[in-house]
């Protein structure tokens, strides 16, 4: 019986490995900002990166070394590290601002780095729910602001400091107003 031998290269394998994982988990199951991001953070992964993935990986899992015997769960579990990367979530968040969302409108809050999707005329929603769970010390002045144009300041927080903290911690995408025209 005739043998073939050859090498491989491991880093190569397991980035087929991350490849085929987005190519059947995530291409047309998610929005496409995940979808880019995916492609995107794969096509710039370094090769020194990708061993520190995989240090976290073993590390996680309480693994010796990684066969890749059941290549689809190391796949998804690796994954599961790469989304929680800064890298990753920024490009996340830059392809739904160019508005590949699941909606492709939305509000980035610029102080935490969040993108939130939103429907269509539902920016204005968006920021008050925002303002409600992140940013409770504005929340009751934003909902009396709003209700009641004329006022100037409500629990000791001005409707100047209110405008000035929507118009600078608050993005919109996709929308036909800027968040200055709500105020």
């Amino acid at each position: 019986m005739k043998t073939v031998k050859f090498t491989y290269d491991p880093l190569a394998l397991v980035r087929i490995v991350l490849q085929r994982h987005v190519e059947e988990n995530i291409q047309g199951k998610f929005y496409k900002a995940k979808q880019f991001a995916c492609y995107e953070y794969l096509s710039k992964l370094s090769d020194e990166s990708l061993e520190n993935l995989l240090r976290e990986y073993t590390k996680r899992h309480n693994l010796e070394f990684i066969t890749l015997e059941n290549w689809k769960q190391d796949g998804e579990l690796i994954f599961e590290i790469i989304f929680e990367q800064e890298n990753y979530k920024q490009l996340e968040i830059d392809f739904k601002k160019r508005g590949f969302g699941a909606t492709g409108l939305g509000i980035l809050d610029v102080g935490n780095n969040i993108f939130y999707d939103c429907g269509f005329v539902q920016h204005w929603s968006t920021i008050q729910h925002i303002v409600e769970k992140s940013y409770p010390r504005y929340a009751k002045a934003l909902e009396k602001m709003y209700i009641y144009e004329r006022l100037e300041e409500f629990d000791g927080v001005t409707r100047e400091e209110l405008e000035h903290f929507i118009t600078t911690n608050f993005e919109l995408y996709g929308g036909s107003k800027p968040a200055k025209e709500y105020l």
